[in-house]
């Protein structure tokens, strides 16, 4: 049987070669040609260990970077709420030092006058420990409304009162104020026991106004938002 395939493959290359380059094809190409195997089986062993490895380095992974809560679990786990024992404005006061020192590197060191660059940075700052005041609403109940920011979100700003209260303010409809005293002032006010509205360095207080329609977007997205100058049809 197995002389016949190859008598049937010498009589199909004699029809193209001579006798020598055929019994030559014959003997190199098909008899002895190398039949290539797998070098090696797999090791079953080594290939668990590895498959092993990998998912313990996942595990580990999983581990350092837990996953982020989605908005059902944090509003389940309440994660923004503050309680009740922590709404109190004292707490507040030191976080509002800090943002006045940091605001008061934005404007630049004299503070005045106010350049458009300083304007385009006071838009896209973060307003966390910020002191506003409700001066204009739609809702007349919310004018005058004053406190602490303890939270800036996309469409509403969430104050501490010096009445100790947690009040939600939308943006919405709303013109906001704020106060920027000179560099030096806070300081010297603090030291000499009056309030920072009075002031001892006998300059007045930069007064803003910040209009909530144009400012519904969240502290980290007016980061890198470019504010342009338009018309405000609700003035």
């Amino acid at each position: 049987m197995s002389s016949k395939p190859s008598t049937i493959t010498k009589t199909l290359l004699s029809r193209a070669h001579s006798p020598t380059s055929t019994t030559r094809i014959l003997t190199e190409k098909i008899k002895n040609r190398p039949l290539l195997l797998k070098p090696t089986e797999p090791n079953t062993n080594a290939r668990h260990q590895r498959l092993l490895q990998r998912a313990q380095l996942a595990k580990r992974r999983k581990k350092l970077k837990p996953k982020p809560l989605s908005a059902r679990e944090k509003r389940a786990t309440c994660i923004y709420e503050i309680p009740k024992s922590e709404q109190r404005y004292e707490i507040y006061e030191p976080l509002n030092r800090l943002w006045i020192g940091y605001i008061q590197e934005v404007l630049g060191d004299n503070c005045t006058p106010v350049e458009s660059g300083a304007v385009a940075k006071l838009v896209s700052a973060d307003f966390h420990g910020a002191e506003l005041e409700v001066v204009r609403s739609r809702c007349v109940s919310r004018v005058g409304v004053r406190g602490i920011v303890v939270r800036d979100s996309k469409f509403v700003f969430q104050v501490i009162t010096r009445r100790n209260e947690l009040k939600i303010v939308p943006k919405e409809h709303t013109v906001f104020r704020f106060e920027v005293p000179p560099p030096g002032s806070l300081e010297a006010a603090v030291d000499s026991g009056t309030s920072k509205e009075e002031g001892v360095s006998g300059k007045k207080n930069l007064v803003f106004e910040l209009h909530g329609d144009q400012f519904q977007h969240r502290a980290v997205d007016r980061a890198n938002k470019k504010f342009k100058t338009h018309f405000l049809p609700d003035l």
